[in-house]
């Protein structure tokens, strides 16, 4: 019995036989977590751009003019994403990857993106239009020095994949860390189903072009409900317009034979009396 009792005697950190328990692995194991969370873990917003339709721009244009647009595209994203405090990733084929600790940097770099854009169109540098779409997602992601991972970056790709070729479409996370919303012009545009996601995520777009910040604010571009505003004859409005200016034009017919018909002469009186 006293064997059994000296041998029970032993560490909390050590079982049986002198091997470290169970529970001081969980302690490092929680220790380790904390200290890869602080080192690693941060809350970014990632944005990712692609190129509409670069694979038929490719068969139709060739290889050179394919390469040269790649070119013009990279002249544009990197000094865009890096003068507004992000990180250039990686391109990805004819898109990129990017990532910003504030999610209004990302915004002012993504609509000056689109204005070179447009500006490189204005240019007729090519025969075709450029259409870019940019698409972002913000919270806590994996960084290292030369990548990201996490569900974070998928999502956002997913953005971008809904986006509208010159647009710029946003996650409600990244629209609620904006630290100004009076800057940037968003609104709610839709609901987005996320391949893989169970529930549908809410979508705000981004406004970079003035005049249609105008449009959007007054309604402007609303063309349905402008031409409802028109009004539309209708075949008895027609017919009561015709018939309203026939009673018109026989009343001056009528008022203008009474006032202005054609006085008698005296030489027609004396043969009437005759």
């Amino acid at each position: 019995m006293d064997e059994v009792k000296s041998g029970s005697k032993q560490s909390g950190d050590t079982g049986v036989g002198g091997e470290i328990s169970m529970d001081k692995y969980l302690e490092e194991r929680a220790k380790l977590d904390s200290m890869f969370a602080e080192k690693f873990e941060k809350f970014i917003t990632v944005m990712f751009t692609d190129l509409k339709g670069s694979t038929s721009i490719a068969e139709k244009e060739g290889d050179i003019v394919s390469r040269m647009l790649i070119k013009a595209q990279s002249d544009i994203l990197v000094p865009a994403i890096k003068e507004n405090n992000g990180a250039y990733i990686k391109s990805i084929g004819d898109g990129s990857l990017s990532y910003f600790e504030h999610a209004l940097d990302a915004v002012r770099a993504a609509a000056r993106i689109q204005k070179e854009v447009d500006a490189l169109n204005m240019s007729k540098k090519f025969k075709f239009p450029v259409l870019m779409r940019i698409g972002m997602h913000s919270g806590l992601c994996v960084v290292e020095e030369k990548d990201i991972y996490g569900d974070v970056v998928n999502t956002a790709s997913r953005f971008e994949s809904a986006a509208d070729a010159g647009g710029i479409l946003l996650s409600e996370d990244t629209f609620n860390a904006l630290s100004d919303k009076s800057e940037v012009y968003c609104r709610f545009v839709k609901q987005v189903a996320l391949k893989g996601k169970a529930t549908p995520f809410n979508a705000y777009k981004a406004f970079w072009n003035p005049r249609e910040i105008e449009l959007d604010k007054h309604g402007a571009d609303d063309l349905p409900r402008q031409e409802a505003k028109v009004p539309v004859w209708s075949s008895g409005m027609k017919l009561a317009v015709v018939v309203g200016i026939l009673v018109i034009f026989l009343a001056l017919l009528t008022v203008g034979a009474k006032y202005f018909g054609a006085p008698q002469t005296n030489e027609s009186r004396s043969i009437s009396d005759k």
